[in-house]
């Protein structure tokens, strides 16, 4: 799987995250700016710019540990996308 791929499937998976969010009522206010971390995340990939989608990457997961601390989620729920962001850090650095 290369690296826009992987950051395509994370991207979809922090949209189900927020979708999750918002038909549960829990009505995180960052969900929307969690949404627009993992697009450009996955929007960043498929440019030159490295830097960009990991900083992206970086901000969605600083917002889910904020919303798992806030009971928004569970630490559970939390625990299984930051590890694949943390995965795709790891990706974008060796190819950066």
């Amino acid at each position: 799987m290369d690296i826009a791929e992987r950051a395509y499937d994370y991207s979809v998976r922090v949209a189900e995250l927020v979708r999750y969010l918002k038909a549960e009522e829990k009505d995180f206010p960052l969900s929307d700016k969690l949404l627009d971390c993992a697009v450009s995340a996955g929007l960043s990939t498929r440019t030159p710019d490295r830097k960009a989608a990991a900083d992206s990457v970086r901000e969605a997961d600083y917002l889910i540990e904020m919303a798992a601390k806030a009971g928004y989620l569970t630490q559970r729920q939390a625990a299984h996308i930051r590890e694949d962001g943390k995965a795709l850090l790891s990706i974008l650095k060796e190819n950066g």
